[in-house]
């Protein structure tokens, strides 16, 4: 069968291994209508189907890919798992067949650009960069409540439709093509520059790692460039494992606080220290978004002068009729005190005109301070009895029900008042005087912190030795133009760490910090141990 001969729905070319998908040509029910694009897994089609006219997108894994038996079982199993996925930013995937030992799967057809193509022309405005990930982070909520990680978050897998509507493509399909560290098949999936360390470490992984690429994703939208940058695998896997990136915000320094924390969170290298899910990631975005979305316009200040000049004007009337008030209560203070003065004058005149003594010389051993002139007081316990009792000074039933001479009562409010208020000094109330001790948590014991200390000493020893062991193996490989196993290396560094911030702990007496670090230490220790068969 030549490369000429027509090709139809039964019949395959053997000549070029992709003939069938060429323009023109149909596969099943597809008609193939132009190449979009290829890589190292294989290509990407347009297609039409000639039934329903609908566009979509084909993917044809190439030969090595798809013949691989175990590649292919996990492809199928998460083709199945994949398929029943239906949220907005995830590109749909319709159904997947086998054509000659090519897996085709049919997509839904994104038409926009990918974020590699979007870093590649300039900087991106921070809004804009926090809107895609908000929406990568929506289609991983959703991916990961269904059971389903994708493992290769990149900016080459998130396409942006023209309408801004962000796309999340080959959701868990994704296998590494420039990986050679890699020894066996699904060790390592994803891309070395954006996969987290316990990828690169082969282990089993869940939706934190998925955070973590989309942390690196949030990087390099924000400060301009890749976390981690070398010139070869290794340099990169390495920085993987063990290096802490530098802040974005040293790279951007206009970058605001709260987003630096918030990438530097996701990209945490233990799991357990990043967000706990892609919701809690997403949140805290927002929280970062929330400040800088309510702007307050020209117009807005605009349309607020009426009514602060609406409320100016209300506070000048209400200052007016607080002064009115002032004088109306002025007045009834003063026809208060004329009413309670006139009748004792009525009485005093009418007792001098009759030669009545206004009160008995024995009644009070004061009567210089009984014939003090009547001062505001009483005309202020008048008022206030008036107002409901409402000074906190004044005794009204005292002033209003006593039948004796009016002189006599104002004397003994004037005198007991200086006895009222309590003297500056006075003692604090009892509960001040003697406050509730304050129960503080009890702290280690020196027995805790001491068997501790044995413990981290002991660890310490076997650390010595593993590393001595080490340091002689690396010479006779070295000797033989050899290198350290990768894992055995970033195990000897976890080690380090790990004593380093045990010992931290132990000394500012924080224990279970100390145990943990330790006990994180001993598993490495084991490890190593088990390698170098001691």
């Amino acid at each position: 069968m030549t490369a000429d001969k027509v090709w139809n729905r039964t019949e395959i070319c053997i000549g070029d291994p992709l003939m069938p998908f060429e323009a023109g040509k149909l596969v099943g029910d597809y008609e193939v209508l132009a190449l979009l694009g290829k890589g190292g897994m294989g290509r990407v089609y347009q297609v039409r189907h000639v039934i329903s006219k609908r566009v979509e997108a084909m993917k044809v894994l190439l030969d090595d890919v798809s013949a691989e038996a175990e590649l292919g079982d996990r492809f199928d199993a998460e083709i199945r798992t994949v398929a029943r996925l239906d949220h907005p930013n995830i590109a749909k995937l319709y159904t997947a067949f086998r054509v000659e030992n090519k897996l085709v799967m049919v997509m839904e057809l994104v038409q926009g650009f990918t974020l590699s193509d979007r870093i590649s022309q300039g900087p991106i405005p921070l809004e804009e960069s926090i809107s895609y990930l908000d929406q990568v982070l929506a289609a991983l909520t959703y991916a990961h409540g269904q059971g389903v990680i994708h493992r290769d978050i990149k900016p080459s897998n998130i396409m942006v439709t023209s309408h801004g509507i962000v796309k999340l493509l080959d959701f868990g399909i994704a296998k590494s093509n420039v990986d050679p560290v890699a020894t066996r098949t699904g060790v390592t999936m994803g891309s070395m520059l954006y996969m987290s360390p316990e990828q690169v470490r082969g282990e089993v992984i869940d939706a934190r790692s998925d955070i973590y690429s989309a942390g690196v994703v949030l990087y390099e939208l924000s400060a301009g460039r890749r976390p981690f940058e070398a010139d070869n695998t290794f340099g990169i896997l390495e920085a993987q494992l063990n290096t802490v990136p530098k802040p974005p915000l040293e790279l951007n320094p206009a970058l605001p606080k709260p987003l630096n924390d918030v990438i530097m969170t996701a990209l945490a290298k233990e799991p357990m220290h990043r967000f706990k899910s892609a919701e809690v990631f997403r949140k805290a975005l927002e929280s970062v978004r929330k400040p800088q979305s309510a702007p307050q316009p020209a117009a807005t200040a605009a349309a607020q002068v009426q009514p602060i000049a609406a409320s100016q004007a209300s506070a000048r009337g209400s200052r007016r009729g607080l002064w009115m008030a002032a004088g109306a209560i002025a007045c009834v203070c003063v026809l208060a005190g004329g009413a309670m003065l006139l009748p004792h004058f009525w009485r005093s005149s009418a007792a001098s005109k009759n030669n009545v003594p206004t009160a008995p010389v024995s009644a009070n051993p004061a009567p210089a301070t009984i014939a003090t002139p009547v001062t505001p007081a009483p005309a202020t316990v008048q008022q206030n009895q008036t107002d409901n009792a409402s000074s906190p000074t004044a005794t009204p039933a005292a002033v209003t029900k006593t039948p004796s001479p009016p002189r006599i009562q104002p004397a003994k409010i004037a005198m007991a008042r200086p006895t009222a208020p309590v003297p500056v000094s006075a003692p604090p109330p009892p509960q001040q005087a003697s406050p509730a001790p304050v129960v503080q948590p009890a702290g280690p014991s020196q027995e805790e912190i001491e068997k501790e200390s044995d413990e981290l000493i002991k660890a310490r020893a076997r650390a010595d030795g593993v590393y001595a062991s080490l340091n002689r193996l690396r010479q006779q490989q070295a000797a033989d133009g050899l290198e350290l196993r990768q894992d055995m290396a970033s195990a000897a560094s976890r080690l380090g760490g790990y004593l380093q911030a045990a010992d931290r702990a132990l000394q500012s007496n924080n224990l279970e910090s100390a145990r943990k670090n330790r006990e994180r230490a001993e598993q490495e220790l084991t490890t190593l141990e088990n390698f170098l068969g001691r």
